[in-house]
């Protein structure tokens, strides 16, 4: 599949499980598109750094719009209204992010606060699962805590009554950087 191809179909799938997708065509786009989505879901976040975070400056416009991030301390995103993670993959088959959380922090940022923001390199995103995997044992010893998210948390009970936001995050954004940012519907 051609990287278009891979984009428009992750995008595609990604929106279907719940995802909100979101282009940007540079880095430095990111901070104003986390502001303008961001400021009607509270101001504390919780900001992991990632090389993509460092690069767009997403600290400093985030404490320039008025935001409260936290990067760390013993409670580290328990009260936050927004989770910002960098994802290292995203695949196109499923609309599914993955990721090497073995850090707490990490996986405390993607999962404790009701928004998460997933930021993916368009690069990154590979046509399978299959893919992905063989990406990471490429690069190396195998992660100790694996990550794949499709969609906002969900679960349903035996009379499949399904319910959003149980056991992790209700929203979820993506933000999808790169080439046309991701953008293959003219959005």
């Amino acid at each position: 599949m051609k990287s278009q191809e891979l984009i428009t179909s992750f995008t595609s799938q990604a929106e279907a499980m719940g995802a909100r997708v979101i282009p940007a065509a540079r880095p430095d786009e990111i901070g104003a598109k986390l502001v303008e989505v961001l400021r009607p879901l509270g101001s504390k976040i919780a900001l992991v750094d990632s090389p993509l975070v460092k690069t767009a400056g997403v600290e400093a416009v985030l404490a320039g719009a008025g935001f409260n991030v936290e990067k760390d301390g013993p409670e580290f995103a328990r009260q936050a209204d927004t989770g910002i993670v960098e994802f290292e993959y995203g695949i196109a088959e499923t609309g599914t992010l993955a990721m090497d959380a073995t850090d707490l922090k990490t996986r405390l940022a993607a999962m404790l606060p009701l928004t998460c923001v997933a930021l993916l390199a368009a690069e990154r995103v590979r046509a399978n699962l299959t893919e992905v995997i063989d990406a990471y044992l490429e690069r190396g010893p195998w992660p100790g805590y694996f990550t794949l998210v499709t969609g906002p948390s969900r679960t349903a009970d035996i009379e499949r009554s399904l319910t959003v936001g149980v056991h992790g995050p209700e929203r979820l954004f993506i933000i999808l950087v790169g080439e046309n940012g991701g953008d293959s519907r003219g959005r």
